[in-house]
């Protein structure tokens, strides 16, 4: 079995057929003399210059048989842009915009071969929690689909601690997924050479982190369940290090009392006692992985090819074999056990028939 735990896809046909007082802000699907880009607030996305492949991206059927030539059996399917819609200064259209694009991927969760992550207007709290509300009651979706950064503010900030209470009441899954077009750590230096993907993604990944950490959010709610994507992972031991010594700083009084009180680290274990809360979407031709794997242990890391998008690795169970530095365990766990019982999957699955839903708990 191969999971494929970054995928994309645009429901091109939800936003085309979305009506409403905000019906005028959906995002479209442009062709032009350059291909297919995703036209929304006035500009194309993504803004790099790539466009993409518009069968492989909007279309499901497509998507199915390109699955199966690839022998992939199950993919989660991100959305391109994860922080698209946390610009908005109107957060009722940003949260209009996110239940368009959720009640069209909940339709290919059903299918039976993906996983819908749900975008929510993290912008705000109170919006948030009512679309993870509704999509847990209408559709049964288990994941949500968070950027490492809101608008560039950190994720630890104070009002959205009531959104993770509600997120882990529910039983939810995290996943987070870097965005090249939001703000993410350094974007404004981060305009050439691919910089926004190649050290943006961990860059934002990195300070995610350290807030999770240090805020207390994994002190506080022990049971959420948390995945980053498209980071890669030799970079944890040095963030693993680097939040390590500044704990050791943080011990000495004229370090700790320099800083305002939510501005001092509130974790009550040492930060590298919190890293196997984090599940993490390896690359596939990372030179570390083997340390990686040996510090932290095979279950915590899942395979992902980042479908369609033109840096992806395409023919994945080919990569995944030529991984011949780890051992068969760790080649199962990454490649199907890990997602398994991530997201609480059955052992087989099949175009048509629908996953369980994730039962709601009662309000």
């Amino acid at each position: 079995m191969l999971f494929d735990a970054d995928g994309h896809y645009i429901p091109k046909f939800a936003h085309d057929r979305m009506m409403g007082e905000y019906a005028h802000l959906r995002p479209r699907v442009v062709t032009d003399a350059c291909g297919s880009t995703l036209l929304f607030d006035g500009t194309n996305h993504p803004k790099v210059a790539h466009s993409f492949n518009e069968a492989q991206t909007c279309n499901i059927d497509r998507r199915l048989e390109d699955l199966d030539r690839l022998g992939i059996d199950m993919q989660v399917l991100f959305p391109n842009h994860s922080g698209l819609y946390y610009g908005l200064q109107n957060v009722k259209a940003a949260a209009a915009l996110c239940r368009n694009h959720n009640d069209g991927v909940a339709e290919q969760e059903k299918l039976g071969r993906f996983i819908a992550p749900a975008m929510v207007p993290f912008q705000d709290c109170d919006e948030s929690i009512a679309e993870l509300h509704r999509v847990v009651k209408e559709h049964g979706l288990r994941s949500l689909v968070i950027s490492p950064n809101i608008d560039g503010q950190n994720i630890d900030r104070l009002d959205m601690w009531d959104f993770y209470a509600e997120v882990e009441r529910l039983g939810v899954s995290i996943l987070f997924h870097g965005d090249a077009d939001s703000k993410l750590l350094g974007y404004e230096r981060m305009d050439k050479y691919r910089l926004l993907t190649c050290l943006g993604f961990p860059f934002d990944y990195m300070v995610a982190i350290a807030c999770l950490i240090y805020s207390g959010i994994l002190d506080r709610f022990p049971n959420l369940k948390i995945l980053f994507a498209e980071g890669g992972v030799s970079f944890l031991p040095f963030l693993e290090d680097r939040l390590g010594d500044t704990m050791e700083t943080f011990n000495a009084p004229w370090a700790r009392d320099n800083f305002a009180i939510r501005d001092r680290p509130n974790n009550r274990r040492p930060p590298k006692e919190y890293f196997d809360r984090f599940h993490h979407v390896i690359g596939l031709d990372e030179s570390l992985l083997e340390l990686v794997l040996e510090r932290y242990g095979i279950d915590k890391f899942m395979t992902g090819t980042d479908y369609p998008h033109p840096d992806a690795h395409i023919n994945a169970a080919k990569a995944v074999d030529e991984l011949s530095t780890i051992s068969r365990e760790a080649h199962e766990a990454i490649t199907w056990g890990n997602a398994q019982r991530f997201f609480n999957l059955p052992d087989s699955v099949e175009t048509g028939k629908p996953l369980e839903p994730i039962a709601a708990v009662g309000e």
